[in-house]
């Protein structure tokens, strides 16, 4: 990757960030399987990180996963922006992709990512109280139960979500002592170009 982000070709550069991408949904370790996504909160950002869960490279889609019940989804649905920011320290490459997001909640999607969901990660949508939620003392849930009750599951199941976010521009910073570059992709008029760091 670093050998592409030391030449000019920006096509071939946007080909590789989004197969980068692709690799780290697999791979714990990646740098760019955990982002921080960024939702508007009455006009004023709120970020959090989550889990790279799927990309699909034709359609420049990313999801993740999340609790139906959390805040964000109230932001996602007064205002569908939501923006992706990854870093990668070896490479000393940023991306920050800006998209527009789908809720999928108990519907085929959803249903297809709670299958292949691992029951530790499955156990996380079994708390009684929703995200952010004031508590006396906190919630702890045993996510490496292994007797866990259909019922339970169920409940865990109506709180979870996909959420999909289909990329409409990426802007990518690369440092190096050899130069420092930053390039941005429009996908909606189809146009890449240099821009100043």
């Amino acid at each position: 990757m670093k050998e592409t982000l030391l030449e000019n070709n920006l096509q071939e550069i946007e080909k590789q960030i989004w197969l980068l991408l692709q690799e780290s949904v697999k791979t714990a370790k990646s740098a760019f399987h955990q982002g921080i996504i960024a939702t508007i909160n009455n006009y004023f950002p709120e970020q959090r990180t989550v889990v790279l869960r799927n990309i699909n490279l034709e359609e420049k889609t990313l999801r993740f996963h999340t609790d139906i019940r959390s805040e964000k989804i109230n932001h996602l649905r007064q205002n569908d922006a939501l923006s992706w920011l990854f870093y990668d320290a070896e490479l000393k490459l940023q991306l920050r992709i800006y998209t527009k997001a789908t809720i999928h909640h108990t519907n085929d999607i959803a249903d297809r990512a709670w299958e292949n969901s691992r029951l530790a990660s499955k156990m996380c949508y079994t708390t009684q109280a929703k995200s952010g939620s004031i508590l006396s003392e906190p919630e702890m849930i045993d996510v490496n139960k292994k007797d866990v009750e259909q019922e339970l599951l169920d409940f865990a199941y109506n709180n979870f979500c996909v959420i999909e976010t289909k990329a409409f521009a990426m802007d990518f910073v690369f440092l190096n002592a050899k130069g420092n570059k930053r390039g941005f992709f429009d996908y909606k008029a189809n146009e890449f170009y240099w821009r100043q760091i």
